[in-house]
């Protein structure tokens, strides 16, 4: 589904607007590091790109994890690219170096239960993304944070107030 129309029939068309404006604080802060956000392209069902990321955690532990979701979010954020297809899965788990993508993503049973299991637990009450969970749950926000905010999360983590 195209991600204007997904988004209007999301939020409504009024609110729909607002988040795809250039004014947006989100469009602007991607800006502000020299990348351009796009509305367009497609979305859809992302759960085999969540079960390549269990994957990706399984043999590479957070560390693999995260370049594959970095990879995945340019993808759609800014090159237009669907995380429901399965070329643009098989890209960015590529580029990020993950072993045995196409197998994973082939055979619907690999990870699934793994990745329901994870939705269950970290899924209940996200509402928006980003949506971060720190320290087991200890914190949890969701949104574009600014660097005071994270500044401020840390320091609470860590005991550490400077």
């Amino acid at each position: 589904m195209n991600k204007r129309e997904y988004y209007a029939a999301k939020f409504g068309p009024e609110r729909a607007a607002q988040i795809m404006s250039d004014s947006n604080p989100i469009k602007q802060r991607f800006r502000e590091v020299g990348v351009e956000l796009s509305y367009n392209g497609n979305t859809g069902n992302t759960f085999d790109g969540h079960r390549l990321l269990t994957h990706a955690e399984m043999v590479g532990g957070s560390e693999l994890q995260g370049k594959l979701a970095e990879e995945l979010f340019v993808d759609y954020f800014t090159r237009e690219k669907t995380p429901a297809a399965r070329d643009t899965l098989l890209a960015a788990a590529e580029r990020a170096g993950v072993p045995d993508a196409q197998r994973v993503i082939d055979d619907k049973g690999a990870c699934a239960e793994e990745t329901k299991a994870q939705m269950r637990t970290f899924g209940r009450g996200v509402r928006g993304v980003p949506h971060f969970i720190v320290e087991g749950g200890k914190v949890v926000f969701s949104g574009a944070q600014p660097p005071d905010a994270w500044a401020e999360v840390l320091e609470e983590v860590t005991g550490d107030t400077k």
